[in-house]
């Protein structure tokens, strides 16, 4: 059986606030894009097992979806997310606040099994993460 990391990183707040940063808060963004706003907001460039492990918890714990060659955040995630900063107020950095989020969501061995096997098997992480290091070289 194979192992996953079923504990949040740092790395993962960061990735999701990258995400929400790239799309607005609404539509998809390609991975690319993600990256590239890591980059920006405070010089994170993430590994490919960084952004492998990231997009199966996300998408396994239901933060993040991923259509065609875009990935989006669930209308649940925003909403929670949106909830929080309400009962935070902006005092909260956003990233602080996207690792509590995450903290409350539990990650199964079988949850990354399914999206492995039924969402990300599609998309593939490797090829846009190397169009990414060829183009802005990481």
């Amino acid at each position: 059986m194979a192992k996953y990391n079923l504990t949040w990183q740092a790395s993962d707040a960061q990735f999701l606030e990258a995400l929400l940063l790239a799309t607005g808060g609404e539509g998809g963004a390609t991975l690319q894009d993600v990256l590239l706003m890591g980059d920006a907001v405070d010089g994170t460039v993430y590994s490919l097992e960084e952004v492998t492990e990231g997009l199966e918890k996300l998408t396994a714990v239901g933060c993040v979806t991923v259509q065609k060659n875009k990935l989006s955040l669930s209308p649940e995630f925003l909403e929670e997310y949106e909830q929080a900063t309400l009962d935070e107020g902006l005092g909260e950095e956003s990233a602080r606040l996207l690792e509590k989020l995450l903290h409350q969501k539990a990650i199964t061995t079988e949850s990354i099994e399914q999206v492995r096997a039924n969402v990300l098997k599609k998309y593939k992480t490797k090829n846009y993460y190397q169009q990414y290091l060829e183009q802005y070289g990481g």
